[in-house]
């Protein structure tokens, strides 16, 4: 038996192309928006569990979509404050806790959210993720825009970056922030930038807390988050191991559990700028 309903959601006529997952049986206190990285393919595969869980979520694509730009290129930042709005005009609980989740250059589209729209933002989920600004993919510029103008970016991977300004600055976000990093990655090195927002927060006071999960020997696709993941998700040049595997099954529940904490320990705790 579901235990959810589902709502497909499209830029004609909501603003956003995603799917929402809103759980039966009471009305969810936590609502989550769902970013997903450069394969541009909406994760309901996490939104579902997270539904299963009584949090309402919101899956999202962002590019490649009917009514969306053609490629992982000049990505309105904008786009993600109207999905958080819908989100939470969906729900009847008139303030419920908010968090964004981003995989892989979603991880950078879900930070950048959280600092540009706090007030929109209670928490940061955020798997295989970057601490940089990149590129647009495959074809280079800017990725991520804000009210027209490119947000400053580099063509290289972290950790070390030469341009200052294309550093995230996760010490903005209003909340805390959850890590999880693979060791073994093979298409970035999400541990050293996992662990390199780790410092810059810790450097910056860590006003918020967050927690970082790092795996040594999984691969990119611990990204994916959901333990099992139904055919189709990994994309062709990924591999899934039965690490990788064992990784995302020892991780969801430590997401799942920060989740329902920031729901649990108080809603609008942030410090405002």
């Amino acid at each position: 038996m579901d235990k959810f309903r589902t709502r497909s959601l499209r830029p004609g006529e909501a603003g956003v192309y995603g799917t929402l997952f809103t759980p039966l049986g009471g009305e969810p206190e936590v609502a989550a928006l769902l970013i997903g990285g450069s394969g541009g393919n909406e994760p309901r595969y996490v939104a579902e569990l997270l539904a299963a869980e009584g949090i309402a979520a919101l899956s999202v694509a962002y590019f490649g979509k009917e009514g969306l730009p053609p490629r992982l290129g000049q990505i309105d930042l904008g786009y993600f404050r109207a999905a958080l709005s819908l989100l939470g005009a969906q729900l009847s609980h008139r303030d419920p806790t908010v968090v964004v989740m981003g995989q892989s250059r979603g991880s950078e589209a879900a930070m950048l959210t959280a600092i540009h729209f706090g007030d929109l933002v209670d928490a940061v989920v955020v798997t295989v993720p970057s601490n940089v600004v990149l590129c647009g993919y495959p074809m280079g510029g800017p990725a991520w825009m804000l009210d027209g103008a490119p947000l400053t970016y580099v063509d290289d991977f972290g950790p070390g970056c030469d341009n200052p300004y294309a550093v995230i600055e996760v010490e903005l976000v209003r909340g805390p922030i959850m890590l999880v990093s693979a060791g073994a990655d093979e298409i970035w090195p999400s541990a050293p930038m996992a662990r390199a927002i780790s410092e810059r927060l810790r450097r910056h006071g860590d006003l918020h807390g967050h927690e970082l999960l790092e795996y040594p020997d999984a691969t990119h696709s611990l990204g994916y988050l959901r333990p099992v993941l139904p055919d189709g998700v990994v994309l062709g040049d990924l591999g899934d191991p039965p690490h990788t595997q064992a990784a995302r099954a020892d991780a969801w529940p430590k997401v799942l559990g920060f989740i329902q904490r920031s729901g649990s320990s108080g809603k609008k705790k942030r410090v405002h700028a």
